[in-house]
């Protein structure tokens, strides 16, 4: 745990240190989407709110800088980019073109896209289809082949068109439709949905800002984890689908690997030091290069059967970890980014440690929302405290395995 502070201490130093000569005030475009991103009427005047603003504006404190943030059409706002006449514009899908165009953040928002309709869903490409104008979703469907029948300025007329039966499906994000229904409860229960796709909103740069700022996008990145909050939490519907989906996986790995059997020839070491100090060149090594208790690891047997069982999972199934009592790796189904797992809410959550024994904490623990960045996914960790289903508090270890949370709504939603 000391050495993991240490390192965390030494990138917040680092931060720190390149925040220090950078206090400009950037001018960043956004547009009018609540509950993300909308104006509220203050005594004051207008006042410019909304999660993403926040998200901005807090990792923009944490990143030494400050933002001058205007709404504007989308269309408005892309134009601005392309042209370089604005510093940066979010919260936008990525695109090829604009990929060409300018440098992304990692996400700065995490939209969740339903179709909406009334009665039976209708196939899209056969459907009239109505977004909102200049919108993600307007620009996404474009790209998918799909032209929208009608597009509105304001995400509230599209329901009313819906019970008009002047379209057949609107695509919007979930929480936008949450909020319009709050507003006006009786007037669209009849309204059905289907989860569609998760969808990163990033922030853009201008070309000129990135040379004339080097260093900035990555500070940037580096101080946005703890500035996403509510954003990667999932709502109760979505926990329950997951913990659902999770429950069977693991009944189904229960009756092909013995992991209890696989707990017992792991190697141990033979101190607490001896965990941290493999840990640390693990994780300098990883993923490029493979230490030789992580070659040991994957070769295990056990770790063998997870990654078959793994594979005849996939795409739902991305990770599978089997965690020893001292929170150090057993067997693995994939080369993972570190070796012990003890400091990290998987394990942390569902273990504690008592004189002479380590008993459950809970049964289970399912993540937020994680971002992939490498691979452009979103997935969640769901995490049971071993042996699953013995009436003992004792644990003698801890299964983590992670679930493509697109894949896991989809199939649920079929």
């Amino acid at each position: 745990m000391r050495m993991r502070s240490l390192t965390t201490g030494l990138l917040m130093a680092l931060a720190s240190g390149l925040a220090t000569g950078d206090h400009q005030v950037y001018n960043l475009y956004t547009f009018h989407s609540p509950p993300y991103q909308y104006t509220d009427e203050t005594p004051d005047g207008q006042k410019l709110s909304g999660e993403t603003v926040e998200t901005i504006r807090c990792v923009m404190t944490r990143a030494g800088a400050q933002a001058s943030i205007r709404l504007v059409p989308q269309n408005r706002g892309l134009y601005a980019l392309k042209r370089n006449l604005i510093d940066g514009y979010f919260a936008v899908d990525r695109s090829a073109e604009l990929d060409q165009n300018a440098w992304p953040s990692h996400p700065v928002a995490l939209e969740k896209w339903h179709w909406f309709y009334i009665g039976e869903k209708p196939a899209p490409d056969a459907a009239r289809i109505g977004v909102v104008s200049g919108s993600n979703e307007e620009l996404w469907l474009r790209r998918q082949g799909l032209e929208p029948v009608v597009s509105v300025s304001h995400a509230s007329q599209l329901p009313a068109l819906l019970e008009l039966e002047r379209i057949d499906l609107a695509l919007m994000d979930e929480r936008v439709m949450s909020r319009i229904r709050r507003a006006q409860p009786d007037d669209y229960s009849a309204l059905e949905q289907t989860f569609l796709r998760y969808v990163p909103l990033h922030l853009y740069l201008n070309p000129q800002f990135v040379s004339a700022h080097p260093d900035f996008l990555s500070r940037f990145n580096l101080a946005l984890p703890p500035c996403m909050g509510i954003q990667t939490e999932l709502s109760d519907a979505e926990r329950a689908l997951v913990q659902q989906a999770a429950d069977g996986l693991v009944q189904d790995l229960l009756g092909t690997v013995d992991l209890s059997e696989a707990l017992q020839p792991a190697p141990a070491a033979a101190t607490f030091t001896d965990i941290l100090t493999e840990d640390a060149l693990w994780r300098v090594l990883a993923p490029q290069h493979i230490t030789p208790l992580a070659r040991h690891l994957l070769d295990l047997p056990a770790s063998q059967a997870l990654a078959h069982w793994q594979a005849l999972h996939a795409p739902q199934v991305t990770e599978v970890l089997l965690i020893n009592q001292q929170g150090a790796l057993a067997a693995m189904s994939q080369l993972t980014s570190d070796y012990w797992q003890g400091d990290e809410p998987k394990f942390q959550e569902l273990v504690q440690e008592k004189p002479g024994q380590v008993v459950r904490r809970r049964a289970h623990w399912v993540s937020p929302i994680e971002y992939d960045v490498s691979t452009n996914r979103f997935q969640v960790v769901v995490s049971y405290a071993l042996p699953v289903t013995h009436a003992s508090q004792e644990v003698n270890g801890v299964l983590s395995i992670g679930l493509a949370i697109e894949e896991v709504l989809k199939s649920r939603a079929n």
